[in-house]
């Protein structure tokens, strides 16, 4: 297969997948692991996709993310998976035993199940996608919010799940965002439905904690939710370019 087929097959594919591996690609290309790195590099300085641990996602246009844009929860898990492990797994860090944890939806708070899923907590969540990692054996209680069920994001949304969360109050909460706006210190969400869960959240929370990859700094997403000063701390993974940013004093890089 000429490189030019091999480009199109691979833009095809990402067409009708939000992700594909480079394993993947080898039998679909029957092409060496080496050939099909070269053809992602190749595409990825070309501006057409986005190379990912073991695959690669398709680049689209600047544009406001909405509901429309963004993927199902289900297809983001495996991006920026290692980054979004080495988050939760120095975020888990401050939970301790008899604390009131909750944690957002998306799959970055999710994460942080395998680290805290071992600790006596009580433990608050709208997102079925998160409960789903969380093992028989924990230790502690698990209380599951109602309301509407949206199923593209596996979670509780709207006016029920609003006012069952108003009866908590959290030691610590756990955020995922949509995207971060550095200049105007804004976070932000997809749609208004889930912004509504996360601001509620934010008032009942003694201590609020926002997980975000260096991906999210380049994304603008439909509305704001909160500004960066609302939370104690932002944990970030290291990146490159973070040397040539002015990240505010409470970023807390994840190495």
């Amino acid at each position: 297969m000429l490189t030019k087929e091999r480009f199109f097959r691979i833009l095809e594919l990402l067409d009708h997948k939000s992700f594909i591996t480079i394993q993947e690609l080898m039998e679909v290309l029957n092409a060496s692991k080496s050939t099909v790195n070269r053809d992602l590099i190749e595409l990825e300085k070309q501006g057409l996709i986005q190379r990912e641990r073991g695959g690669a996602i398709k680049k689209e246009m600047p544009a406001t993310l909405s509901s429309y844009r963004e993927l199902p929860v289900m297809d983001k898990e495996h991006i920026h998976s290692a980054e979004k492990d080495m988050i939760c797994a120095q975020a888990a860090a401050i939970v301790k035993d008899g604390d009131c944890v909750y944690v957002d939806s998306g799959t970055t708070p999710s994460y942080l199940i395998p680290y805290i899923a071992g600790k006596n907590i009580k433990l608050v969540t709208s997102s079925i996608y998160a409960l789903r990692k969380l093992p028989a054996s924990f230790p502690g209680e698990l209380f599951l919010i109602g309301g509407k069920y949206d199923m593209r994001y596996d979670m509780s949304v709207g006016y029920l799940t609003t006012e069952h969360i108003r009866k908590f109050h959290f030691d610590h909460a756990f955020f995922s965002a949509s995207g971060v706006e550095l200049d105007s210190q804004e976070v932000l969400a997809i749609d208004f439905t889930i912004s509504e869960v996360k601001s509620t959240v934010l008032q009942r929370s003694r201590s609020s904690h926002l997980l975000i990859d260096d991906s999210k700094l380049s994304i603008r997403a439909l509305c704001t939710w909160a500004v960066l000063s609302d939370f104690q701390d932002v944990y970030i993974n290291a990146f490159e370019a973070m040397r040539e940013m002015e990240l505010p004093q409470h970023f807390i890089i994840c190495k």
